[in-house]
Order: C-alpha cells, then sequence, then structure tokens
C-alpha cells in the first residue's frame, strides 16, 4: 500500500498524494467485495480513476488481507485488555483507511483522532458524506479528522491539545504504511513524539523493510516510479531495526515480526478461509513480498500492567 503521506520536499502536488491513498482503498474494497474482509465504509472511500481501477493479483490481495487483520488483532486485543474504561485510537496518515470506523463499532469506549494532509482530510469528508452510515460514523462526538503535517511536532501537538485528547488514558497509536514516506530521521521524531505522552498504550506500525537486497531495491524504485518516496525506510531497514526504532524513541519494549511470521500467527481458521477464496501458485515471490515488510509494536506499561501480553499471539 502506499498511502496518503504528506507531499515531500521536493514539491510533489497533493493530487498524486492523494491518489496514492486511493490507491490503498481501491486494493481494500477489492478484498472487501471478494470476501476477504466485512467492511461497511470501504466503498465509500475507493474511487475508480482510469487504468487505476484494474484488481490486484490474488497474492497481493492476500497481503492485504494479512496487514488488514493484524491491524484489527491488535486493535481488539488492545480493547479488550482495557475493559469498560475509555480509551483512546490515534491514526497517523489515515488516509482512506478505515480501522478507526471499525474501533468505533466493536468498542463503545473508544475515542479515534485521525490525522493527515490537509489535502487528503478534506476528500475524506467530501467521500465520507456521500455514504449515510460513513457520514453517521464521521459525525460521531466520538470522532476526529484532523489535519496535520505530522513531520511537525508543533504542529501536532496542537491538534491534541485542540481536541482535548487525554494522555493518561490507555492510548493506541496506529501508523500503517507511514514511516518509511517520511524524511530520513523524522519517524524516530514521531515515534518519540507518542512515546512521550504515552503514559499506557501501544504504537502499531506497519513498514516495509530490506531496502537493500535485489527485491528490495527494486521495491523502492517501484514507489518512486510512482512519485512517492520510502525516503526514511533506513531508519528502520530491518525487523530488527523496526523494534529498535521503539526502543530508542521512549517506548519501554518492542516487538517486531516480518509478514510471514505474521501471517504465521493469524487465527488458521480464517487463513484456510481465505486461502480458498482466490488460488495462486507463486508461494516463493509470496514469502519474498511478505519478507519486505513487518508489523512493529511498542508498548508503554508498568511491568505486569494491562498490557504485559499484548502482542500479536
Amino acid at each position: 500500500r502506499a498511502p496518503a503521506r504528506m507531499p515531500r520536499d521536493d514539491g510533489d502536488d497533493a493530487r498524486g498524494v492523494i491518489e496514492t491513498a486511493s490507491d490503498a482503498a481501491r486494493a481494500k474494497r477489492d478484498i472487501a467485495r471478494l470476501g476477504y474482509v466485512d467492511d461497511a465504509h470501504v466503498e465509500a472511500f475507493a474511487r475508480e480513476t482510469g487504468a487505476s481501477g484494474a484488481r490486484h493479483a490474488p497474492l497481493v490481495h492476500r497481503g492485504y488481507w494479512a496487514r488488514s487483520t493484524a491491524t484489527r488483532a491488535l486493535s481488539d486485543a488492545f480493547g479488550s485488555a482495557v475493559g469498560d474504561g475509555r480509551f483512546n485510537v490515534v491514526n497517523v496518515g489515515c488516509g482512506y483507511d478505515t480501522i478507526g470506523f471499525y474501533v468505533m463499532e466493536r468498542w463503545a469506549n473508544a475515542r479515534v483522532v485521525e490525522v493527515d494532509h490537509e489535502e487528503v482530510t478534506k476528500e475524506r469528508r467530501a467521500r465520507s458524506e456521500a455514504s449515510a452510515g460513513t457520514a453517521a460514523a464521521a459525525a460521531s462526538e466520538m470522532y476526529d479528522l484532523r489535519a496535520c503535517d505530522v513531520r511537525d511536532g508543533e504542529a501536532l501537538a496542537r491538534i491534541f491539545e485542540e481536541v482535548k485528547l487525554d494522555w493518561s488514558a490507555p492510548t493506541l497509536v496506529i501508523a500503517e504504511c507511514v514511516l518509511a514516506y517520511l524524511p530520513p530521521g523524522k519517524s524516530d521524531e514521531v515515534v518519540r513524539f507518542f512515546g512521550e505522552r504515552v503514559e499506557r498504550g501501544a504504537f502499531i506500525s506497519y513498514d516495509p523493510i530490506e531496502p537493500d537486497d535485489a527485491f528490495g531495491r527494486q521495491m523502492v524504485r517501484n514507489v518512486e516510479s510512482r512519485g512517492c518516496a520510502f525516503a526514511g525506510i533506513r531508519d528502520a531497514p530491518s525487523v530488527a531495526g523496526a523494534r529498535a526504532r521503539f526502543e530508542r524513541n521512549a517506548w519501554r519494549r518492542a516487538e517486531a515480526y516480518d509478514m510471514n511470521e505474521v501471517y504465521a500467527r493469524l487465527d488458521p481458521v480464517e487463513r484456510a478461509r481465505i486461502e480458498r477464496i482466490e488460488l495462486f501458485d507463486e508461494f516463493e515471490e509470496w514469502k519474498l513480498i511478505m519478507a519486505h515488510y513487518c508489523v512493529s509494536v511498542g508498548v508503554n506499561d508498568d511491568e505486569g500492567g494491562f498490557l504485559a501480553d499484548f502482542g500479536l499471539r
């Protein structure tokens, strides 16, 4: 996925940024239509534009299922760990993701704040208003959508002051394929920004890794050919690097797994179900792709606290 990111310093136009978010929404719309996931809101955000309406290959669909399901599973684990008290979910670089609405529908005690570039949030509002159900979810008093360049720590701080986010409440931060698009070093600043504020909570990040082998170099070139760049991928270029990014930026513990391991940890009954939806035999390519993305988790909690067992289990 190349979700909505901040325009690069070299002047990428905002329409290109919005289109990368639209590409991700269309892929997630496709896996919902095919029966991989239930998603009542993705149709509102997915729009066809020319050739980009072409369907992805089955192994790509399966990869989208894995990353979406991992994020949902960790969100559910967090909500279950909190119990009845109110908690926050902050979706950084939200693009047209529907994870915020998913959390709100499952957890009435969740307050959701989603943040992205102004051009993206403006378009997101317009698209959500076209669907009655999505418009109602976006109008909830438990939901905020705010425009902000996540590279600007002072602007981020102002946003959370404006929405009066209670940092003492358990807080889950989500950044799905966001940090690698930031300029070198900026991902550390974003991770530290939240690590210094979240007293009890977790940060989930999904990122590309391994940019320096043959597949990784081609992956980076492919992204650049679309007018984007994994400018910050070397802030955390491996599973170990993704874990270390949390550990050096104010998170008390961290773990990370490449997507092959993530896939193996997901519900085996669900895995068996979705593997029957679209068959493919490119297993070497599948494993290679999955080895170049990872899920990492940072946790701030007291030893033996409510998040003692938090992670993909």
